[in-house]
């Protein structure tokens, strides 16, 4: 028969959980770590490497002269802010897309008073709403009418909040009845 000693006891307790503590991983957490008493799951991403693949020496003998080909990069386009703008950033931010709808119905000569209406009725925001009237978006459209120059403006369907709906809703506005429909002029 053995004696286990006291020594021989916690020795052979303190190796049982060690092999226990390695063999789980720091216990029962598994893919989580603990950092200031939460647990964090740890994700891991593998990156494939991609291996390449070897060309037949038949089509490397079709290539005499091979072109390098050009790929053009695309070169962004920049929005214009007028930083001396009267309307500010809010309502200069619409602005290309105000001289768009416009130029569309022969109406480029009325941008500027677009925007200073826009800035008079919605500072420019897309979801301001008027709490007496419930006119809505940019150019604070009454609900009841919306969706018939919503869709005259080839935008059935679309919300008053829908910041180009709206814009192209105001212009055909303007270009059926001019400026009469707003109070802001």
């Amino acid at each position: 028969m053995i004696k286990f000693t006291t020594k021989k006891k916690i020795l052979s307790a303190l190796s049982f959980m060690l092999l226990a503590f390695y063999n789980t991983g720091c216990g029962e957490a598994g893919d989580e770590v603990i950092a200031s008493g939460r647990f964090y799951e740890q994700k891991v991403t593998l990156e494939s490497t991609p291996t390449q693949t070897p060309i037949p020496s038949s089509v490397v003998m079709a290539i005499d002269n091979p072109v390098p080909t050009v790929f053009p990069t695309a070169e962004p386009t920049p929005t214009v802010i007028l930083v001396d703008s009267p309307y500010g950033e809010n309502v200069e931010r619409w602005r290309s897309d105000v001289r768009g709808a416009l130029a569309e119905y022969g109406l480029g000569d009325e941008e500027d008073r677009f925007m200073r209406v826009m800035w008079c009725e919605s500072r420019g925001d897309p979801e301001a709403v008027n709490a007496e009237s419930g006119a809505s978006g940019l150019m604070q459209h009454i609900p009841r009418y919306w969706d018939e120059r919503a869709r005259a403006a080839g935008f059935q369907g679309a919300s008053p909040f829908d910041p180009i709906a709206n814009i192209y809703a105001s212009v055909w506005l303007l270009d059926m009845g001019g400026w009469s429909h707003w109070e802001c002029k």
